[in-house]
């Protein structure tokens, strides 16, 4: 009896890779799945956009009344490329996003530093 792989629990003999010099790491009940779609980021805007515009160039392609083979082919190509493009776009603007969150911090940071100094140096001065 193997393993449960959505629980990473080990199976009740020790025969698996999970034997006992292994230390078994239990997930949150959340994600029982080993994928959960929800939370990938860019997931959502990427498939309303996929779904969208290969439906549209879909129903184009059955106006043009194109067989069936034809249609199918488009509507997924447009799916797949349209998928790459919008998840590679959300991507980048997700990264800038936390890059400029990243130096927002850190330029805080410094002021408040620079701050905290010259409270200590003016501290010193009236101490003196």
């Amino acid at each position: 009896m193997g393993s449960d792989p959505l629980t990473r629990k080990p199976a009740e003999d020790n025969d698996t890779a999970y034997g006992s010099s292994r230390e078994v790491i239990p997930l949150p009940d959340d994600a029982a799945a080993w994928w959960n779609l929800r939370s990938a980021p860019c997931f959502r805007e990427t498939m309303m956009w996929s779904i969208g515009g290969s439906s549209l160039m879909g129903s184009l392609q059955i106006i043009r009344r194109r067989p069936a083979m034809q249609i199918g082919n488009v509507f997924v190509g447009t799916f797949t490329f349209l998928s790459l493009a919008c998840w590679g776009v959300c991507r980048y603007e997700t990264s800038m996003r936390h890059k400029a969150v990243s130096e927002a911090i850190v330029e805080q940071n410094s002021r408040q530093a620079q701050i905290e100094r010259a409270n200590r140096e003016q501290a010193a001065k009236e101490k003196a």
